[in-house]
């Protein structure tokens, strides 16, 4: 069922939905045409001095000669331009990819902890309770409003640790004990992908949604960060390390609507 689904859903990078994934396809672009004109050109020289300057039976022995000042310059210069060109460009959009936008009263940006376990994707919502008091959450489906900057914080946790202090006590002593120490350290104003990354639980996973953004890895021990936009509509991903006999489930999709549409769902979440 996972193979059929990557042929009927559309995860290509080459379609981006937002303004990161639009910059990793204009560096993507570039890079991929130096090579196509440098690859061509290699191969059409090769092919060239192949037949051109293949022996024949009536040949002459050719004069020798060692080092051409002119050609060495030129095929030193010439790669040393494009690869600069190409490093250059690519430091110009890496700000941009990799650092999410400040968060004004105009133009809030919205904080999302993306959690990974086995085999299963958890999207904790920053500053939005249910009437329980818990955070909101999400399980494998993330919700953002459309072309708002949302700034994820990734982490990776598995038994005996736990994503929540007031989850159950837990079914063992280590997981009570893992209760315990979360409450503290967000008692005292920690964050709570911090508070899980102190754990040092779990295995690798890694984030990725290919239309949305590049890809960063879920490691226990380890806060990650990056940060997506999407235009309306649906995006899909999966984890992209293999963490497990249940790797190939751990799916995700991204449902970026209007605002009045996710206030509605955020509204329906905070009363439960």
């Amino acid at each position: 069922m996972n193979l059929l689904a990557t042929t009927i859903v559309d995860t290509s990078p080459y379609h981006p939905g937002g303004p990161v994934a639009d910059s990793m396809k204009f560096v993507f672009n570039w890079v991929l045409l130096a090579s196509i004109v440098l690859g061509l050109f290699t191969v059409v020289m090769l092919v060239y001095s192949m037949f051109r300057f293949r022996r024949k039976h009536d040949d002459d022995e050719p004069s020798q000669f060692h080092g051409n000042t002119r050609l060495e310059l030129f095929w030193t210069a010439v790669p040393l331009v494009v690869f600069m060109s190409l490093f250059g460009l690519t430091v110009s959009q890496m700000g941009f990819i990799n650092d999410a936008p400040a968060s004004t009263a105009a133009a809030p940006v919205m904080q999302v902890t993306v959690i990974g376990q086995q085999f299963s994707w958890t999207f904790d919502y920053t500053g939005s309770h249910t009437s329980s008091g818990n955070d909101v959450q999400s399980f494998t489906i993330l919700h953002v409003p459309a072309d708002t900057p949302v700034d994820l914080q990734v982490v990776s946790t598995d038994h005996p640790c736990i994503t929540k202090p007031y989850a159950a006590s837990g079914s063992s002593a280590a997981a009570a004990q893992a209760a315990a120490t979360m409450q503290q350290k967000l008692s005292t104003g920690d964050s709570l992908a911090n508070a899980i990354s102190d754990q040092g639980c779990g295995v690798n996973h890694s984030f990725y949604v290919p239309s949305l953004a590049g890809q960063i890895n879920a490691l226990p021990g380890q806060t990650n960060h990056m940060w997506l936009q999407a235009r309306a509509g649906h995006y899909y991903g999966q984890c992209t390390e293999l963490c497990g006999t249940g790797h190939a489930s751990m799916l995700l999709e991204v449902i970026s609507e209007s605002r009045a549409q996710f206030d509605q769902w955020m509204l329906q979440q905070t009363a439960k």
